[in-house]
């Protein structure tokens, strides 16, 4: 099939480009060429500012494609824009939203595609609402031929997941130096963090299948560990002991909102989701790679080049200063 990656060399469409190309599919990305190094030589590259329509139209001129996948999709302009210039060039356009829009507080721990939208904590996880409704009511009026697909926290090589963020090694230098970091709560939730490889195997599933269309899905892991539990496995895969402060989430946006938001709006909440919808659309998808594993292979990625180790200095500081409020205010 010719398939189209609006993106395509971030995260998980890294992952899902390697999958989508070794199950034979003729694949293009379609962005600004900043970061070809990272799209394997047998991927055509259509080089526009998708935030360009009329770049968008010119690049795409003459082309039909039997699925377009926009990974960059993050405000409602940006989907009635596709609607307008993607719709018409393919039988099934793929927008990739989060799994944040689910209820928050959620009503069960399970979390089911049935499980409805709802978050009034996170501005990130509204806008995603607010695109799916978008394209769900042009798929209900018109046939647009939408699949909605949410993943959740989702990591790689260069990443260290953690509550506190995860796109870098600030978390893991504060283990390493013997500092300590936040762990919400009482540490017992359970959440589920899934690698990208995994998840590029349900999602290539979907690439072209009829019967996805106007249906939406996560894509997960099923492995579910508190989070003290994951700071374990950090702190054992890099030979140190993870010295954790548990803070209520609550209190952490009231001291720091930028760290707080992704707490009471995603990573706060006990957050197990059921994979069955699906392995009934694609039989053969099993998450294979535990944390213990995948966390292994980040670390090994940073330590094959020390520059990669980059430290946030800001997130740190925020850190630092959440810790400190905490036990001056409440003299922990």
């Amino acid at each position: 099939m010719r398939i189209l990656f609006i993106g395509g060399t971030g995260i998980i469409s890294t992952s899902c480009t390697v999958e989508a190309l070794a199950q034979g599919h003729d694949l293009f990305h379609l962005n600004r060429g900043n970061n070809q190094e990272l799209a394997p030589p047998n991927v055509t590259t259509l080089k526009a500012d998708i935030r360009d329509p009329g770049q968008v139209k010119k690049t795409l001129a003459g082309h039909n494609f039997d699925c377009v996948v926009n990974w960059v999709a993050f405000e409602p302009d940006h989907v009635r824009q596709d609607i307008k210039l993607i719709g018409p060039l393919t039988s099934q356009y793929i927008y990739i939203s989060s799994a944040s829009v689910y209820t928050k507080p959620p009503p069960h721990w399970f979390i089911t595609e049935e499980t409805p939208p709802g978050n009034p904590y996170w501005h990130y996880a509204q806008k995603k609402m607010a695109c799916e409704e978008i394209l769900l009511e042009q798929y209900r009026k018109n046939g647009f031929p939408v699949t909605i697909v949410r993943p959740s926290h989702t990591y790689t090589n260069g990443w260290i997941p953690s509550p506190i963020g995860s796109r870098d090694f600030t978390v893991a230098r504060r283990m390493l130096d013997g500092k300590e970091v936040i762990s919400p709560g009482d540490g017992q939730s359970l959440w589920t963090i899934t690698h990208s490889d995994d998840f590029a195997r349900g999602f290539t599933g979907l690439l072209g299948n009829p019967d996805s269309v106007g249906e939406i899905f996560h894509i997960t892991s099923d492995e579910a560990r508190t989070w003290d539990a994951y700071y374990g496995i950090l702190g054992e895969a890099m030979a140190v002991e993870a010295h954790i402060v548990h803070i209520p989430s609550t209190i952490v946006n009231d001291i720091s909102p930028s760290l707080g938001q992704g707490l009471l709006g995603d990573k706060g909440w006990s957050m197990v989701f059921d994979n069955s919808k699906i392995r009934r659309f694609v039989p053969d998808f099993q998450a294979s790679i535990p944390f213990s594993e995948g966390i292994r292979r980040s670390l090994e990625w940073f330590d094959d080049d020390p520059a990669r180790k980059v430290v946030d200095p800001a997130r740190d500081a925020e850190i630092e200063k959440v810790i400190r409020v905490w036990k001056e205010r409440f003299d922990v």
